[in-house]
């Protein structure tokens, strides 16, 4: 009986957290305030991160070590391109912790990326296969 009472109360106290309403505090941002010439410019500086990772990644000193330390020491060349980014979103009046959002997930999916990337050439030449 004690359940189903706790369990009847937690229902309607849901109800009622989710019935109100909150304000946001001073002005809001939302993400169709970007123009499109910011858009493309984040774009761009994007894919010449992108480009700067994977030509790092290539380098042949990255096959003599370990595939995670290759990761840091390709992601640590690249960050001034990841900085580009950032600047370009300050520059337009995005709040910092929205472009800081963006530019850990950017990190983190390239990151991930080239970790799987390093970790099959890794693989493959141990196993002997022709490169």
């Amino acid at each position: 009986m004690k359940k189903a009472l706790l369990f009847v109360l937690c229902v309607l106290s849901l109800q009622t957290i989710a019935a109100e309403k909150t304000q946001p505090s001073g002005a809001t941002w939302t993400g169709s305030d970007l123009s499109e010439a910011t858009i493309n410019q984040v774009q761009t500086d994007k894919y010449n991160y992108t480009q700067c990772i994977y030509k790092e990644a290539q380098k042949q000193g990255y096959q003599k070590i370990d595939s995670r330390v290759a990761t840091d020491a390709v992601m640590k060349q690249c960050e001034k391109e990841l900085s580009k980014i950032r600047s370009t979103f300050t520059n337009s009046g995005v709040p910092g912790i929205v472009a800081d959002r963006y530019l850990k997930k950017t990190r983190i999916d390239m990151t991930r990326k080239i970790l799987k990337s390093l970790i099959f050439a890794e693989a493959a030449r141990k196993s002997g296969a022709p490169q």
